[in-house]
């Protein structure tokens, strides 16, 4: 049956000797081949001719199938296959005929896809990168893994494309290959490409290239233990590149890129790339390798992870994503970390999907690691600053206790990364955590680095559910609070609390001895129900200031604060076009002291010269600039008009504008609205109307009586609304007119020029003084000149009729 183990030993051992050698040309009928291992199916084709690729069974006395053969050009090393496929417990190593051998590139022809159940290996010490083509698809199992020298690239690809436009193609191979010296280039795909599916772990050298390219790409974790959590994908401080893609096309490809390892073409169809069962990829690394990560829908799911750490002293490279839709669940997380210890600073984490981004969830009660929230992350642990987190998006949606974060951690010095939204659509936060920890957006610190900036664009924001956006220092921390912008075009919502009852809002604050940060929104509609925007110092630093641009803001116990506990309060800076509404115990407030300590209350500003401030005064809505023991704000308000609201001297239970201290000197209130009788005085009409002159009217037709004016007496004439109907009211009838009249076919209106008896009156053209001393006008009749009257006679001649 089997030789015995020596006997195989000695001949293989040659072999090895010969291939490497460049040598030797093996058949698969090797003495080896009956052995007791179970082999893999590796079939080679016949379309490299005298240079077809060789198999040798049980390499060594192994469970190893040796590759030899193949067509070298140069460092260029070329395979065909038949079949493809190696079984569990079984390795493929591919021999290099020499040491100048730099890319391993390998096709198969055949309709089946390739399973990789075991190892595939390049010989020892080579550093050659190792391409595998099979558009039938690929699946890597459970137990699969890589031992190479160099990177390694898996794609259902028809071919290979080079630099001088050949390509290495398994769908239309060449009895006569025509092949290359040049060097791998891109990725052809000349129709839709199988999928690719990975189970197990691979994983090449520091600083290497991992690719798996297809059509749908899925990693499974298998769903092992957390505790025994192992990577899919790892490729330390080297680069990960994962692509999806449906239709034809080519896919750029550079192994030596630190950033843009793919490059797809504009108009491809993409395809779907998908996280199961607590997949991870990882390329942490001293420096923090690079994640590339392109396809129609990106999804995480069940606890999955991509981590780009920076461990050392080199500047992370980070993560970037380009989808149509990328989706977070049960507590997936995407995350660019700064180590303890790590003095480089963290790379960045770049999302863009043109239709959505969904972070969704936390890890549920009973599992490992319960409550670890769905996230993306930029943090920092260490001396180097955390990494820039952008997303660009039609929806961002987050949810459910979901987390997107750029921060600095406790006991760590580098600056809270930044964290820059802007989604075409909608911003939307949603929906609360089961372990009470907050929903939302943050970009804070927890060390002695400063907070970094949260900016936000898009035309709706809304925030539900006690979901916060906050740019913060958190409890010990000693840097500052980082700013707040946000760009809402339509409108802002923030409503409804947490089951805790902590209320959703904008926070800006510092919980530490910083200084807190500030607050710029600029929106159409601010509508705080049950919420807060807040700009505050809870410890010994100074309030940010909030300003706020829009048309109108609407408060419903809502708050706009600007305090402190013990520093200055923060100044409130409110533009508005139409209306300022407070309703149900709303307040603006910046008020000191808030613990009964020191600071000086900050001060309010509100400017509407053409519109409105409205509250309702036993609903205790108040406009306050306060302190305990220093000096109260100033408040000035610019408005057309204020109702329901007034200044006075203290807080009561109405609503008040106030700027008092308790032990200080009190602040000023300034209320400027124009001098505008809104209830103009009322002119009293005659108790009996006064009988109408006429001059000169035109005679009615028939034809067009169209108005009438009927006066008797006061029955005539509504009395006033303070007197009693009189007893000499005479009530009339109304009388009923044509509603239409007849239309004459020519109507000729003139005035009546029946002569009468009447003395002509002259115009004065002089004056005389008379006997008696008194003035007499005189006329020359014969010699006055005429001239028109400046009233207009009333020209009944002309021809009217209907319009």
């Amino acid at each position: 049956m089997t030789q015995s183990g020596k006997g195989c030993s000695l001949q293989l051992g040659l072999a090895n000797s010969l291939a490497t050698a460049g040598a030797l040309a093996l058949s698969i009928t090797s003495p080896c081949a009956s052995s007791a291992f179970a082999q893999s199916v590796i079939t080679p084709d016949q379309n490299l001719g005298t240079e077809n690729s060789q198999v040798i069974n049980n390499y060594l006395g192994n469970p190893t199938e040796a590759l030899t053969g193949g067509a070298t050009r140069g460092n260029n090393l070329f395979h065909s296959f038949q079949e493809f496929n190696v079984k569990e417990g079984r390795s493929a190593i591919f021999l290099s005929p020499d040491s100048n051998i730099q890319n391993i590139l390998v096709r198969v022809t055949g309709s089946n896809r390739s399973e990789i159940l075991g190892k595939l290996e390049t010989s020892v010490g080579s550093n050659a990168n190792l391409f595998l083509i099979n558009p039938n698809g690929v699946i890597f199992g459970q137990k699969a893994t890589l031992q190479i020298g160099g990177s390694f690239v898996a794609s259902t690809a028809s071919g290979i494309k080079f630099a001088d436009d050949t390509v290495f193609s398994a769908t239309t191979p060449q009895t006569t290959p025509l092949l290359t010296v040049s060097v791998p280039l891109g990725l052809q795909f000349a129709k839709i490409g199988g999928e690719i599916n990975l189970q197990g772990t691979l994983e090449v050298p520091t600083g290497k290239t991992l690719g798996l390219v297809g059509g749908n790409v899925t990693l499974d974790g298998g769903n092992i233990s957390p505790d025994l959590m192992r990577n899919n994908l790892l490729a330390p401080n080297g680069q990960i590149a994962l692509g999806g893609i449906l239709g034809a096309g080519i896919i750029g490809l550079n192994l030596d890129n630190s950033n843009q390892i793919l490059s797809f073409p504009n108009d491809v169809a993409l395809a779907d790339v998908s996280f199961i069962n607590q997949a991870r990829i990882d390329v942490s690394g001293d420096g923090g390798g690079y994640i590339q990560l392109q396809g129609k829908r990106i999804t995480l799911n069940d606890a999955s992870q991509i981590f780009a750490d920076t461990i050392g002293s080199q500047n992370g490279r980070g993560i970037s994503i380009q989808a149509e839709q990328l989706t977070l669940q049960n507590g997936s997380q995407i995350k660019a970390f700064v180590r303890e210890n790590a003095t480089g600073s963290g790379g960045s984490v770049i999302v863009s999907a043109a239709d959505s981004v969904l972070v969704s969830g936390e890890i549920p009660k009973g599992k490992f690691n319960a409550g670890n929230p769905s996230a993306l992350f930029t943090e920092t642990s260490g001396e180097g600053s955390a990494g820039k987190l952008t997303i660009t998006t039609g929806r961002l949606i987050v949810e459910n206790g979901a987390n997107v974060t750029a921060s600095a951690r406790a006991r760590s010095q580098g600056e809270g990364g930044n964290l820059e939204v802007t989604a075409s659509e909608f911003v939307k936060l949603s929906g609360s955590s089961a372990f009470n920890r907050p929903n939302g957006l943050f970009a804070q610190t927890e060390g002695s680095g400063n907070a970094g900036y949260l900016n936000i664009t898009t035309p709706v924001l809304i925030v539900r559910d006690g979901s916060v956006i906050s740019a913060a220092t958190l409890a010990n921390s000693s840097g500052n609070g980082g700013s707040l912008t946000i760009k809402a075009s339509d409108y802002v919502e923030l409503s409804g609390n947490a089951p805790n009852g902590f209320p959703s809002g904008l926070y800006v604050r510092s919980r530490g001895s910083g200084d807190g940060g500030s607050l710029f929104l600029t929106t159409g509609q601010l509508i705080v129900d049950k919420a807060q925007v807040t700009v505050s110092a809870l410890q010994g630093g100074n309030a940010g200031n909030l300003e706020v641009k829009a048309r109108d803001i609407r408060l419903n116990e809502g708050k706009l604060i600007a305090e402190t506990t013990s520093g200055n309060g923060g100044d409130i800076k409110l533009q508005l076009q139409n209306l300022l509404m407070l309703r149900n115990h709303s307040q603006i407030s910046t008020t000191a002291g808030i613990s009964g300590q020191g600071g000086n209350g900050g001060n309010i500003t509100i400017d509407t010269p053409n519109g409105f401030i409205v509250a309702v005064p036993s609903e205790n809505s108040d406009i306050s600039a306060n302190a305990f023991t220093g000096k109260g704000g100033n408040v000035q308000v610019n408005a057309f008009s204020v109702f329901g609201t007034q200044f006075r001297e203290k807080p009561t239970e109405f609503s008040d504008i106030t700027a008092s201290s308790e032990f200080g000197l009190n602040g000023t209130v300034e209320i400027n609205t124009p001098d505008v009788d809104l209830n103009p005085e009322l002119i009293n009409l005659p108790t009996q109307p006064v009988e109408p002159q006429v001059s000169q009217v035109c005679r009615a037709s028939t034809a067009l009586k169209k108005n009438s004016f009927t006066i008797t007496g006061r029955g005539g004439l509504p009395s006033s609304p303070t007197e009693p109907l009189n007893a000499d009211a005479v009530l009339a009838d109304w009388i009923s007119l044509d509603t239409v009249a007849t239309k004459p076919s020519s109507v000729n209106l003139s005035k009546n020029t029946a002569s009468s008896t009447q003395t002509s009156i002259v115009e004065a053209t002089g004056w005389v003084i008379n006997t008696k001393g008194e003035v007499v006008l005189t006329a020359n009749t014969p010699t006055a000149t005429p001239h028109s009257s400046w009233q207009n006679s009333t020209d009944c001649s002309m021809s009217q009729s209907p319009s």
